[in-house]
């Protein structure tokens, strides 16, 4: 049996890999990539770092229901 890309976002396991993926991406390590660098536009790059992060993440999340719910 062969499972495609199309067969493996329409399981459940999907939502625990975005919820692994997320905190993967919002952990110390990922965060520190922008700890010390310079304000971009007046903000802090971590808080532009973390808000494209959630905002990725309530996106793929709203495709994925938005696609496959019934």
């Amino acid at each position: 049996m062969t499972l495609t890309i199309k067969d493996l976002l329409n399981q459940d396991e999907f939502w625990a890999f975005l919820f692994v993926f997320g905190a993967a991406l919002l952990n110390w390590p990922m965060l520190s990539l922008a700890a010390d660098k310079q304000p971009l536009f007046g903000f802090l790059p971590v808080l532009v770092y973390i808000s494209a992060v959630w905002l990725l993440l309530i996106f793929f999340a709203y495709l994925f229901e938005r696609r496959y719910s019934d």
